[in-house]
């Protein structure tokens, strides 16, 4: 088979799975509600309607309601079905610490940045957005394909496609704790190689 139709399924694929985690409808309860210290001592903030940071304002799932979208998780890379679950049994539904440099937690599901694209990409272990270069390879812009990503060593987003003629400007789906939840965003692409961003394809 040719690389390129290869790459275009694969690149489909990726897309396909990142939509589910972005479109994902789900029911909370007050038990997925977390803002404290978990069982094993690590700090907690679930990114739901009561939450108030003071560098985000992301909180946006509510209990009892229709929620939709797959919430941030730090550290997380929660698969749809582990997610499901874990609400059912009552685990945080989300996790946006403003201190980072705290672990994440195990009671918690949801999905980081990198956790979007361990499961999108279909990787054997949860990845760091610095991990990109070692298992990706820099792609030049005019030869970007869906699946790939736009990465910094904080941050990594998937690549879904332009949406001008002119490919000045792309949309990507990601999970950050600016919204505290899987979605899709428009960027231009030289505010994005301004801010750092390279392009990577799975190797």
């Amino acid at each position: 088979m040719d690389d390129s139709i290869v790459e275009n399924v694969f690149g489909n694929a990726v897309i396909e799975k990142a939509m589910q985690y972005a479109e994902h409808e789900w029911y909370a309860s007050e038990k997925n509600v977390m803002h404290g210290i978990d069982g094993n001592g690590r700090y907690v903030d679930t990114p739901d309607i009561t939450w108030e940071g003071e560098e985000f304002d992301c909180g946006w799932w509510k209990p009892g309601q229709l929620n939709i979208g797959i919430p941030y998780g730090w550290g997380n890379a929660s698969s749809l079905e582990d997610f499901d679950l874990g609400i059912a049994e009552g685990k945080f539904a989300g996790n946006v610490p403003e201190d980072t440099s705290r672990f994440g937690s195990h009671e918690c599901v949801g999905v980081d940045c990198s956790g979007l694209v361990t499961v999108c990409w279909n990787l054997p272990k949860k990845i760091r957005a610095r991990d990109i270069p070692e298992i990706a390879d820099l792609v030049d812009i005019k030869d970007i394909r869906q699946g790939d990503v736009f990465a910094i060593t904080s941050h990594v987003m998937l690549f879904k496609e332009f949406t001008d003629e002119e490919k000045s400007r792309v949309r990507i789906i990601d999970s950050t704790r600016s919204t505290g939840k899987v979605s899709q965003r428009e960027f231009s692409i030289s505010e994005l190689f301004e801010q750092g961003y390279l392009v990577y394809r799975k190797r």
